[in-house]
């Protein structure tokens, strides 16, 4: 694969039917040197929709950067039609600290579009946005739960949009999140200027977990087939999936020692005893009940609880989507 470094993305600078490596300058550090992007470009050989792939725009959840690893790893870039962008690690500081935000303790997800004279996070994302993501045609935002939370294997996208809505159901996903995003996140403000965008949430923070690895790079290999990037047999293996028109985290209004009972994907009941709280000598000082019926989304499996702690996502308002065919009528997106 050849390298490319620069401050400047131009997909037609990139050779076709080939990958290129390409480290992205983007702002510079304290003390004046590079923070640069790495990022992975395959330009087939004839035209088509540009795909672009996100990881780790939240600098604890990896679970992407190995998706777009191995996705590239298997890209035959001389039988693509369109171009695969894949950014491998867009907040570099907060995964070499190993935290969520950006290093001056800002979300990059609530900063879009950003502002070219703005704080440093909003700079570097106002310049990620600017030198690639426009570029993009279709998005899928790679992101896992947060600090201290389980998350099953969900999909966030607007399903009253009909294209969107049928690229979230090729994602095998057990559960999507019908969610119509705000426009400060990527996913919002992307699908607000005409980029179709999903979210995949790749359960869990800080490994690579490579089943939910593998599922995820099946899912994009079906939006590839459905835009007609690449040839071959969709994998569709989900009988049914689980939609939830809302959901909802319940947080706790008490600090202690939490223990949540309901587990992941396991369907509730308004009511039903949800989790407990005690304090540090073991007695029990509140018992928090479901508030909705439906079905466990993400769960804190932290134990050590300050109030205003989230306890758990239940989705809810369920529907159950039966698998796509392959194609439409026969025919691509």
């Amino acid at each position: 694969m050849e390298v490319i470094s620069s401050n400047r993305f131009d997909l037609e600078q990139f050779p076709k039917g080939v990958i290129t490596r390409f480290w992205l300058h983007i702002i510079n550090n304290g003390l004046g040197e590079p923070i640069r992007i790495p990022i992975l470009v395959a330009r087939g050989t004839e035209p088509g929709p540009v795909l672009g792939l996100n990881a780790a725009l939240h600098g604890n959840e990896l679970n992407g950067i190995n998706v777009i690893q191995k996705l590239f790893a298997d890209l035959d870039a001389q039988r693509l039609k369109g171009s695969v962008i894949g950014i491998l690690v867009a907040n570099i500081p907060g995964v070499l600290l190993g935290q969520r935000r950006f290093n001056d303790d800002f979300d990059l997800n609530r900063q879009a579009p950003g502002n070219e004279n703005g704080t440093p996070s909003s700079v570097y994302i106002f310049r990620l946005i600017d030198r690639v993501i426009r570029h993009f045609d279709y998005l899928i935002d790679l992101h896992t739960t947060g600090s201290g939370k389980q998350n099953c294997f969900h999909v966030r996208a607007d399903m009253n949009e009909p294209v969107t809505a049928r690229l979230a159901r090729l994602q095998n996903a057990e559960i999507i999140l019908h969610s119509e995003a705000d426009t400060s996140s990527l996913r919002g403000y992307c699908s607000s200027i005409g980029i179709r965008s999903l979210t995949q949430e790749l359960r869990d923070p800080m490994l690579f977990q490579h089943d939910v690895i593998a599922d995820s790079i099946h899912g994009i290999q079906n939006v590839m087939i459905e835009l007609g990037m690449t040839d071959g047999a969709m994998s569709l293996t989900n009988p049914h999936t689980l939609l939830c028109r809302r959901s909802r985290w319940t947080r706790s209004d008490e600090g202690g020692i939490l223990m949540v009972l309901p587990q992941l994907l396991e369907r509730v009941e308004e009511g039903q005893l949800m989790a407990r709280i005690r304090d540090i000598f073991g007695e029990v000082r509140k018992e928090f009940r479901i508030p909705v019926s439906g079905v466990v989304v993400a769960r804190n499996v932290n134990p050590i609880c300050q109030t205003g702690m989230g306890i758990m996502n239940i989705g809810f308002e369920i529907e159950e989507l039966p698998m796509l065919d392959r194609i439409n009528n026969g025919e691509h997106l």
